[in-house]
């Protein structure tokens, strides 16, 4: 439901904010890309470390689609265990 006073292009406006907002939300990909398979061993004996990004969510959907890297990430990082 709409606030009677706000104009379409108000609700236009605020749509666009919420995509933006959302194509920008953190998420964890795996080997910097979806579906990557990556482990290497680690620094001690049976340890294996998987590397990862924390890239926003529209990058996440970019690089699903065309099944590569975009190299854009908010931080990266590994996860050894």
């Amino acid at each position: 439901m709409n606030h009677p006073r706000m104009t379409t292009s108000g609700r236009r406006w605020a749509a666009l904010f919420g995509l933006v907002l959302a194509f920008m939300l953190p998420k964890r990909v795996e080997c910097g890309y979806p579906d990557g398979h990556c482990s290497v061993p680690g620094r001690f004996k049976g340890e294996l470390c998987t590397p990862y990004e924390i890239e926003p969510f529209g990058f996440y959907l970019i690089e699903s689609d065309d099944h590569r890297d975009v190299g854009f990430a908010y931080s990266s990082d590994s996860d050894c265990h």
